[in-house]
């Protein structure tokens, strides 16, 4: 789709034009390559920036966009990072990008989401050196931007935000007044470090309102009012306030620059306070003087979506595009989002009802009133913000309330879902029939920023009733972080398809072959955004499962969640496409696909082979020669799904058609399991494709043996008239019916039984292990709520079961390894002790270093009791290590068991029998 496009036979549109833009892009990952095109259409310039960790750092990180510009030479400006890592870094970075944009003459810039792209600072700076920032200006950041100057200006509008405490770091401050007056001791505290507070800055009758700003002027001045211990002790005791009014509840601290995830943790307990304040400050890059450590301390509301509306404004007027539903995240990272508005809404009601879904209706209609209200506040608080461009206005909701809790002065990672949904339609006020339409927000935020004052508040229009985005990132099955992978190959997106995957797959001009690309963890885990659309959210959804079957990914060490993606989507299709899963869904739905993956490390499919030959070979040579032809037919997939739990989990969910019912705990066939098995390599993408290496396609005799059974039935369901699968297994236990006689029926009756040997005992072994783990325990209420057994929602189950979908590297029971690879630090700061020393004695779960991995901080704790007798890396300042390193040798307090091979391949034998008796 174009991003824009003008009538040339109009004045006024002729006006917007951009030959005169030069835009200098700071931003990396997916949206850079999406303003770079943008940009090509609309005819401007532009320039991007390039760091060592895009370039020379590691091989084979060239950034791909690269391949799309025509001149690297004055395209391209190298710089260190993009940001930086501390307060001096990143005012050098500031510095470097100001120098660019005088030397290089660039008019605009563009800073994407994240590297800046809401620090207020930074964009007054631009603003001040008269380049025009593409994006809110720097006055509507500073209310809106950081997240507790706009909770404040949500209650001033009676918008419903979230319980908690805004101003822990004004809090810590007047603290330390003591017994002083404390409008005294902050002007004392003014003149003792010459802070450069406003003239009037003690006028105000709030105390608060004054530790404020003496706050403020320390940060210009780079110096700390109170050290971090003391912010720590501050924040325990405002814990304590809430925890004693609100018992149990768990506690959400949110830096104010923090996005993405990032800067956020979760707490239920005292103990957890101090690390939590100290990890959030570390992910901000917020812990050197004069940084601004203020956070949020929410109470954390359980049974939450989390829905967020789409804005546009000029400053003048702002209109809302409609809503986006962001529920599926982990780690407080969004994975899938859906396109959330009335005409949905209105159309899946009608649908509905005229189905008898009476229920699912009246939850769909309450939904309906409160997008309606969300939208209109969300509405309300640009236009009285003034917002000057896009914004999101991010909320929480819990049945038919809603708590404001952020607004992004920014892009959104997810702006391609709103784009699905609704376009924009700018008219001429003086002639109405003279219009353009805009496609692309990136565009929009282009046009606003040039000609933001002469523009007339558009109208959206419809575009897709339906849209979604994934979110391929490069995490392991456990949607841990992992990096070090290489991509040696990425299919085409298929059509339907809109994938921004930061130029990956633009292929090499002079050979047309895929470059590889080392997903080395520098940066976050985001890889690429997939994003589809329909008439209908189950369209929708069938399209990307479609998208996600057919996309081939081949590389080394590479670990994506695409398998995660399909095998959720098949959840979702088969209990209602319009579930509302909350902000904790993902955590349960990752224990149950974990426990699926303990029971299947219990399954020995050789010897269930073997175990099914020994019982068939009594039945005679012609019923055992009919099951061996099918060894590699059965034994390939089933071995896959057993191998992917989100695959398997997929596969187990329901289909509209029943493959099978479970009844008292028993598998009720209800399709041929030819069908079925068919269908399984559907479902696995394994069908006969040319040009595709043997491993990743059905074998030719299996395909002939397949296709032969399809076969098969298809003429003998056509004889009999088509009966249901329980109807047609009477009938051929039967005598010849009319149309065959006794010969050919015999022969018919033969031929079954050789299709069929050893199907259903095979076959209902990942359904036993479905029924075993509690996968069918899962459903959705007709108010389109998941139902969830306890087991999957408790916490320490959810922790026990964790480790299976991801475990650590091959080790001896007294080494710690990394995980994955990244930058281990092994002292909280370089000029902190480090956390342990050869000699020292460690108890289980203490700290031993941190892993920082793709911008997230992970700690790497004892796993069990023990005395660490060497130390692998010293990593002071930050080292690089790799999947497997060894990084201590503990010696246990306690010799750690190994369990002996013969007892474990005898408990294997026994568990796979019990699924196949079940």
């Amino acid at each position: 789709m174009k991003p824009l496009s003008f009538n040339p036979a109009s004045p006024w549109q002729q006006q917007f034009c951009f030959k005169g833009v030069k835009c200098l892009i700071v931003c990396r990952g997916p949206i850079r390559l999406e303003v770079m095109q943008v940009l090509e259409e609309l005819g401007a310039r532009y320039g991007i920036l390039l760091s060592e960790k895009d370039s020379i750092t590691y091989p084979q990180t060239l950034a791909p966009e690269l391949r799309f510009l025509a001149n690297r030479h004055e395209q391209v400006h190298h710089i260190p990072d993009y940001v930086g890592s501390s307060r001096e870094e990143r005012h050098q970075c500031i510095d470097k990008i100001l120098s660019l944009c005088k030397k290089h003459n660039y008019t605009h810039l563009f800073a994407g989401y994240g590297f800046m792209a809401e620090d207020g600072d930074f964009v007054k700076q631009i603003e001040e050196a008269n380049i025009c920032f593409v994006g809110p200006s720097a006055n509507v950041i500073q209310q809106a931007g950081s997240k507790d100057e706009a909770k404040q200006l949500a209650r001033k509008l009676n918008v419903s935000v979230t319980p908690g405490e805004d101003r822990i770091t004004a809090r810590t401050l007047l603290k330390k007044a003591g017994d002083k007056h404390l409008s005294q001791f902050l002007k004392n505290l003014t003149n003792q470090h010459q802070l450069p507070v406003p003239t009037d800055w003690h006028l105000t009758s709030e105390i608060m309102d004054q530790a404020e700003q003496v706050l403020q002027a320390s940060y210009k001045r780079r110096i700390d009012l109170f050290s971090i211990e003391e912010l720590q002790a501050e924040t325990l005791i405002c814990c304590k306030e809430i925890w004693a009014k609100n018992p149990g509840t768990r506690l959400r601290f949110k830096h104010i620059g923090g996005g993405g995830g990032k800067a956020q943790r979760v707490i239920q307990s005292e103990a957890e306070v101090e690390s939590a304040v100290r990890a959030i400050l570390m992910e901000a890059r917020v812990t050197g003087p004069g940084d601004n450590k203020a956070f949020l301390i929410e109470m954390n509301i359980e049974d939450t979506r989390h829905n967020e509306v789409q804005l546009l404004g000029n400053g003048q007027w702002c209109i809302e595009l409609g809503g986006r539903d962001c529920s599926l995240q982990m780690h407080e990272q969004k994975l899938v989002e859906f396109s959330l508005t009335e005409e949905l809404l209105e159309q899946t009601i009608a649908e509905y009802l005229e189905a008898g879904k009476n229920r699912q209706a009246e939850t769909l209609q309450q939904d309906q009133v409160v997008l309606r209200e969300m939208c209109k506040q969300a509405q309300g608080f640009g236009t009285a913000l003034g917002l000057d461009n896009v914004s999101t206005f991010e909320c929480i909701v819990e049945g038919d309330q809603h708590y404001f809790i952020e607004v992004n002065t920014r892009i959104q990672v997810e702006h391609r879902v709103t784009e699905m949904a609704y376009k924009l339609e700018f008219t001429n006020p003086e002639k109405h029939d003279d219009s353009f339409q805009v496609d692309s927000l990136v565009a929009a935020m282009f046009l606003v920023a040039c000609y933001g004052k002469i523009l007339p508040k558009p109208q959206r229009q419809l575009r897709n009733l339906s849209g979604m985005e994934v979110r391929i990132n490069a995490t392991n099955q456990g949607l841990q972080p992992h990096a070090g992978g290489i991509l040696h190959y990425w299919s085409t997106p298929i059509e339907g398809e809109l994938r921004d995957d930061q130029g990956i797959g633009l292929r090499n001009p002079d050979t047309c072959l895929f470059q590889p690309y080392h997903l080395a963890g520098a940066y976050d885990s985001n890889v690429a955004l997939s994003v589809t659309w329909g008439r209908t959210r189950l369209e929708n959804l069938e399209q990307m499962a479609r998208v996600l079957r057919e996309m081939e990914v081949r590389g080394t060490d590479l670990q994506l969640n695409l398998s995660f993606h399909y095998g959720l989507l098949y959840w979702m299709l088969g209990v209602d496409s319009m579930v509302k899963p909350n902000t904790r869904f993902v955590e349960s739905y990752l224990a149950l696909c974990s426990k699926l993956s303990l029971g299947a490390k219990d399954i020995d499919l050789e010897f269930a082979w073997q175990h099914l030959s020994g019982s068939i070979k009594e039945l005679g040579p012609e019923a055992l020669r009919a099951f061996e032809r099918k060894q590699t037919l059965l034994l390939r997939p089933l071995r896959r799904l057993l191998n992917m739990p989100h695959l398997l989990a997929g596969w187990l969910a329901k289909r509209q058609k029943p493959r099978w019912e479970i009844q008292n705990q028993k598998i009720q066939w209800c399709q041929n399991p030819i069908h079925v098995l068919r269908e399984l390599y559907r479902y696995l993408h394994w069908e006969k494709r040319s040009g595709l290496p043997p491993s990743e396609i059905i074998w030719e005799d299996d395909h002939l043996l397949l296709e032969e059974g399809f076969r098969f039935y298809a003429d003998l369901g056509n004889r009999l008239g088509y009966p249901e699968w329980g109807t047609l297994q009477k009938i051929l236990g039967n005598k010849a019916p009319v149309g065959f006689d006794d010969k050919l029926w015999s022969d018919v009756q033969a031929a079954h039984a050789g299709f069929q040997v050893g199907l259903v005992p095979l076959l209902s072994i990942p359904i036993s292990l479905g029924i075993s783990s509690g996968y069918f325990d899962w459903s959705c209420s007709r108010e389109l709520i998941p139902l969830i057994p306890k087991e999957f929602q408790d916490t320490e189950h959810i922790k026990q079961y964790s480790q299976a979908l991801a475990p650590p590297p091959p080790s001896h029971s007294n080494e710690v390894r990394s995980w994955t690879g990244g930058t281990f630090y092994a002292c909280e700061t370089p000029s902190s002790p480090p956390y342990v020393e050869a000699g020292q004695h460690v108890e289980q779960n203490d700290m031993l270093g941190l892993l920082e991995v793709m911008k997230m901080f992970n700690p790497i704790r004892a796993e069990f009791p023990g005395t660490v007798r060497q130390v692998y890396v010293d990593a002071s300042g930050g080292t690089l290590v790799s999947r497997g390193q060894l990084l201590f040798l503990i010696e246990p307090d306690h010799p750690i068991a190994q369990e002996d091979a013969n007892t474990l391949a005898k408990y294997r034998q026994k568990s796979t029998l019990n699924l196949l008796t079940l």
